[in-house]
């Protein structure tokens, strides 16, 4: 990999045509290139998508990891088919989508979590196109019921629609472009997507948050709709932030300069564990 060239990694779960492609493109605001990819020791295809944008003599890449559905298979290809995508790929974390009307085998998704939690690999469980059907709400109670039974020490807390597993995982629902039902004459906008992106990056320690920031410089609806949380959240001056914001790019690098960053996260990925300390417990169900 070239010196000029730094790669941050995502991995993306879920069955197919459950809104992942549409998810991550509302994520990224970026055209993606797709290619298959075929990793060391893993046997099964996986779906290589990516997309680079440069800013100077550096070139940032995003890559995304879309992993083959896993509905039939064992726990062990499960748990070893993860340990080593991760292993090879280092991500910063795991979003696994289900939509209503998809069909998601929770005990596999269980088997996912419990794998990425032994990485220390944060997890998004995302209800997409969350207008499809009536059972987004039992989505979002299958996902915090599987969270309950693998992190039971864990007190989750809800902030802006987004239900927290402190450090370890998040659940939501989104719905990432307009959808129309023309038979009822109802359209509802997109939503929750830039909820989303500021909950995986407040749960994410320093360098994997401005990793995490760097894939989603391009999004300039997150940076503006978000600008008072990401205040809070940075312990910039909203003032500041404000001030700082011009072109995305240069504006992540704005940043960098300000918490003494080198922005080169082509190093092994080391995650922190959780502390195990929430408040504001809440009822999934």
């Amino acid at each position: 990999m070239s010196n000029n060239l730094k790669q941050t990694n995502i991995l993306l779960c879920g069955s197919s045509r459950v809104g992942k492609s549409t998810l991550i493109n509302a994520i990224c605001q970026e055209k993606l290139a797709k290619s298959n990819a075929s990793l060391n020791s893993l046997t099964r295809k996986v779906d290589r998508y990516s997309y680079e944008y440069s800013n100077g003599p550096t070139t940032h890449e995003t890559v995304i990891w879309d992993t083959p559905g896993i509905e039939s298979w064992n726990e062990n290809e499960v748990r070893n088919y993860m340990a080593s995508l991760i292993e090879q790929t280092q991500p910063l974390c795991m979003i696994y989508c289900a939509s209503p009307g998809s069909f998601a085998v929770f005990d596999h998704v269980a088997w996912l979590v419990e794998a990425c939690y032994r990485k220390n690999l944060f997890c998004a469980l995302v209800c997409t196109n969350m207008w499809a059907g009536r059972n987004r709400q039992e989505i979002i109670n299958e996902f915090c019921r599987l969270l309950n039974s693998v992190h039971p020490n864990i007190a989750p807390n809800k902030e802006d629609n987004i239900i927290y597993y402190d450090k370890v995982a998040l659940v939501t629902m989104v719905n990432s472009q307009e959808y129309t039902d023309k038979d009822f004459d109802v359209t509802k906008p997109p939503s929750g997507v830039e909820e989303l992106i500021f909950g995986i990056a407040k749960s994410l320690n320093r360098d994997l948050m401005f990793a995490w920031f760097r894939s989603v410089a391009q999004n300039t609806s997150f940076w503006t709709k978000m600008s008072s949380k990401l205040s809070n959240l940075l312990k910039i001056p909203t003032e500041t932030l404000n001030s700082l914001y011009g072109h995305a790019a240069s504006f992540i690098d704005s940043l960098f300069d300000l918490y003494g960053l080198s922005g080169d996260f082509n190093t092994p990925i080391t995650h922190n564990r959780p502390s195990f300390t929430t408040t504001d417990t809440v009822n999934s169900h």
